[in-house]
């Protein structure tokens, strides 16, 4: 029986170390999706209606400009202090998060027809949108963590055979060229050939110290299909879109030695991990009253068109859907509105706790709604969004502001994000 307790108190022990490493590890991926499902769900309180022709929204966080420019200036000045510089750089910035993304929608609104007792409302829409994610962290590693700091653009041959390279024997100096070890000490003759244009581009960092990496992710897709609004008897409506769904990314730790070497890591590869499915989106809604709710699946991959996983490899992103539950409570008064509103979004790479988020309306709307103004408030895990909009009949115009209300997660701190949006609609 000791021997037992013995037993399940290691067993609990193990596990809880598991669950702390877990949680302190920084998965630039999985933060991105939560990040960006949120940013989507502001867009999908602005619904784009049927008769919309341009929507563009550009988003990013308060200090990106002066981070961008600080990262230039760092290869700049006396080489010999280029390291040093790199190294104040990123412990400046460390804990923090640098945002951008930019989304245009164009929509053809077609002939609205009745069939079955439905009413539908289809559009011709095309989207394309471009986000990317900077996580400064510092975390524990080892010579053995090297390949981590190598892009996906690195071939697939390449990244196999150093899976089972010892980066510690004879052993990877700080500042090493990765590429350079590997040709020495693991790679082939043929493979030597795959590598050589990558040498110059990944350097290790020291272990000893704890200056932090850069986190870096980059994806783009666009959307090209058929949407239909509906609406059935007076309670029911909904919205059904078949679409091409194409999708490129690119992930990479950088350290300081390479921000330091002025390498060219950070430009985006020759060869796109470009993957084409056909997807859908569908959303079934109920409206009773002044009550309204819906029930909502996107991103729902329906069969693969084409990829370019031999040349370019496999999605980080992956292909799961979002689900998404949403409710609210409108009243109206002569040309005033009020409106209360919830819900949560959910993928597998985060939890419902995650995606929830709380928020209220207040408008004033004349002309059958072609001229108002609204402000918004929202509360989600992370922000407090403060939201006005103007409606001048076609254009419509957005800020929002996103206000972190926690001063950490997942190890870095939020950051303030500022996104503007424009529309027009005929």
């Amino acid at each position: 029986m000791d021997r037992l307790k013995l037993y399940i108190r290691i067993s609990l022990l193990l596990i809880g170390v598991a669950l702390v490493a877990e949680a302190q590890a920084y998965q630039i991926i999985d933060r991105f999706q939560l990040l960006e499902d949120k940013f989507r769900t502001q867009e999908m309180l602005r619904p784009l209606e049927h008769d919309f022709i341009f929507d563009i929204t550009a988003l990013a966080n308060t200090d990106l400009l002066d981070f961008v420019d600080e990262a230039d200036q760092v290869s700049k000045g006396e080489s010999s202090t280029q390291l040093s510089r790199a190294q104040d750089f990123l412990r400046k910035y460390d804990k923090t998060e640098q945002n951008l993304r930019v989304g245009l929608n164009l929509g053809i609104p077609l002939f609205s027809f009745t069939a079955w007792g439905v009413k539908f409302k289809p559009s011709i829409r095309a989207q394309g949108n471009l986000g990317f994610l900077m996580g400064i962290r510092s975390t524990t590693i080892t010579v053995n963590d090297a390949i981590s700091y190598l892009g996906n653009d690195v071939p697939a041959e390449v990244k196999t055979a150093l899976q089972s390279c010892n980066f510690s024997t004879p052993g990877l100096a700080a500042n090493g060229d990765i590429v350079q070890y590997a040709i020495t000490n693991c790679l082939s003759p043929a493979q030597d050939v795959l590598a050589t244009p990558y040498l110059g581009k990944y350097f290790f960092p020291d272990t000893n110290t704890n200056v932090p990496d850069i986190y870096n992710y980059i994806k783009g897709e666009a959307r090209v299909g058929l949407n239909f609004d509906y609406i059935w008897d007076e309670h029911f409506f909904g919205a059904f879109s078949l679409y091409g769904l194409g999708r490129a990314d690119y992930s990479l730790r950088v350290s300081a030695q390479t921000l330091a070497n002025n390498s060219d890591a950070l430009e985006l590869p020759d060869d796109l991990n470009t993957t084409v499915n056909m997807a859908m989106d569908y959303r079934l809604g109920y409206r009773n009253g002044n009550l309204t709710g819906f029930v909502a699946f996107e991103d729902v991959k329906l069969a693969r068109m084409s990829d370019e996983e031999e040349t370019a490899g496999q999605l980080f992103y992956g292909e799961d859907m979002l689900i998404r539950l949403h409710g609210e409570y409108l009243y109206k008064l002569s040309f005033f509105s009020v409106k209360a509103f919830g819900g949560v979004h959910k993928r597998s790479s985060y939890g419902l706790g995650d995606g929830y988020y709380l928020g209220g309306d207040f408008g004033a709307h004349v002309w059958e709604d072609r001229v108002g103004l609204r402000m918004r408030g929202m509360i989600d895990s992370e922000h407090l969004t403060i939201s006005p909009m103007i409606k001048l009949w076609l254009v419509h115009l957005e800020y929002m502001l996103k206000q972190p209300i926690k001063s950490e997660v997942d190890g870095v701190k939020p950051s303030t994000i500022h996104s503007l949006n424009l529309r027009i609609s005929i």
